[in-house]
């Protein structure tokens, strides 16, 4: 790992209990990184490699004074999406560059969590990744991964070239048959930004996101390869969105198992 670069990768789980909890997985300037989101608080795991991936198998060890997860989950198979996550900015030189390696799979195993053992069989997943030098100084970021639709959205504040700076969209809903993209790079325009709903269009579609941003679990990220910016993150907050076709309804989704850190 270069200086003053950081890489990370966000697992995300869901039980068929509606149970949930992410894991991120990251280096930096420092060295390793584990953190872990439980559906009421975060952790800085004391042992980063207390968690390993082989190939398709993650490995959990986590044995510490407040948090103890202990088990195997087994991926089933990943669902990229079929274009570039960043388009065209994949080949410039973005402070952030972002991926998603599966919108969603299938999960296998049990967990021993703080004692109870809680099964994973027929669940659902997510991952994503990040590298760089910083994470934007303002960002949107929302996944949710239903049974039958998948969305992700990001939005963030970009610099590039030390002179521009422009708002920049990525957002992508993948259901088991198509998949939808809104980006900056193919005409997608922001519309609306609040707490309570994100308002995006590109053509005759538009993406709506109802959503309350407050609250939050407190997290680490990289300010020029440096693990010492702390953001929040809502790991199971109630959210809705539409996919809309001009006034028609194509895709509408009420999740409470939603992801969203919203630094704007």
């Amino acid at each position: 790992m270069k200086k003053n670069r950081f890489f990370g990768k966000y697992y995300k789980f869901i039980n068929k209990d509606s149970f949930s909890f992410a894991i991120i997985i990251s280096t930096a300037n420092e060295g390793g990184m584990l953190q872990a989101i439980m559906p009421n608080k975060s952790y800085c795991i004391e042992n980063p490699k207390s968690v390993e991936v082989v190939d398709n198998t993650i490995t959990f060890n986590i044995k510490q004074d407040d948090l103890t997860l202990i088990g195997n989950i087994t991926l089933g198979e990943l669902h990229p999406l079929k274009k570039k996550v960043m388009g065209p900015f994949t080949y410039l030189p973005m402070e952030c560059r972002h991926e998603i390696y599966s919108m969603w799979h299938t999960l296998r195993g049990t967990l021993l969590i703080n004692g109870k053992e809680v099964s994973f069989n027929k669940g659902r997943g997510y991952i994503e990744g990040d590298s760089g030098t910083n994470f934007p100084k303002r960002y949107v970021w929302y996944n949710s991964v239903t049974p039958d639709v998948t969305a992700t959205f990001a939005l963030a504040s970009i610099p590039l070239f030390g002179f521009i700076h422009f708002t920049g969209i990525l957002c992508f809903i993948k259901t088991k048959e198509k998949e939808y993209y809104l980006c900056t790079y193919n005409g997608a325009k922001l519309r609306k930004i609040s707490e309570d709903e994100i308002i995006i269009s590109k053509g005759k579609y538009s993406f709506v996101l109802n959503m309350n941003a407050k609250d939050g679990h407190l997290l680490k990220a990289p300010v020029k390869g440096n693990m010492d910016r702390y953001i929040k993150e809502n790991l199971n907050t109630l959210t809705t969105f539409k996919l809309m076709k001009k006034d028609e309804i194509l895709l509408q989704v009420e999740d409470p198992l939603s992801s969203l850190e919203y630094m704007w």
